[in-house]
């Protein structure tokens, strides 16, 4: 049985796909079980690059993406969201971090890093639970507010386009590279 947050994954995914919609290629930070990036292969149709610190989930994501005819289309890479090293800087047209920018023990670090990969005028999309919500009671973890959230990434030299909220305590912010 799965919460509130897996039923409104959709809703989430199909929104991430209309801000990103003409950027290419994308980077999925922090990409978990490749969701996200097997999704933005099929809606968009362009390459998409998923990274995070464990590949356990990377196996199953590749036959996903076989069976959806998308292997072409995806790449899935173990590295620390700290240290993109992989990847040039200006690599990217687009960056999405989905409930994972609480989880980063250095989120400043990892902000830079993904302006670094952004390429001018590239965009980043990050959702992430808040604090005080109904996911902070139930899983313990600790949240930023949303003004948190807003200060960080203009301190790391980025401008918040918008923000909304997709539930009660999901944030979905847009920025731009300054």
């Amino acid at each position: 049985m799965g919460t509130i947050y897996d039923k409104i994954e959709p809703k989430i995914y199909g929104k991430i796909a209309q801000t990103l919609h003409g950027e290419t290629p994308i980077l999925d930070v922090g990409c978990g079980e490749c969701r996200l990036v097997n999704f933005l292969a099929v809606k968009l149709r362009r390459k998409i690059f998923g990274v995070d610190i464990s590949s356990a989930n990377f196996s199953e994501a590749r036959k996903k993406a076989e069976l959806k005819n998308i292997s072409h289309l995806v790449k899935y890479m173990k590295s620390d969201a700290t240290n993109l090293h992989a990847f040039k800087e200006g690599s990217f047209g687009g960056v999405v971090n989905v409930y994972t920018l609480h989880e980063f023990k250095e989120p400043a670090t990892v902000l830079e890093e993904v302006k670094r990969v952004l390429k001018r005028e590239g965009k980043l999309v990050i959702v992430d639970f808040i604090k005080g919500g109904e996911a902070e009671r139930l899983w313990g973890e600790r949240y930023y507010t949303p003004e948190e959230i807003k200060s960080m990434l203009e301190r790391s030299g980025f401008n918040v386009v918008g923000s909304e909220f997709l539930y009660n305590d999901v944030i979905f912010i847009h920025v731009s590279k300054k």
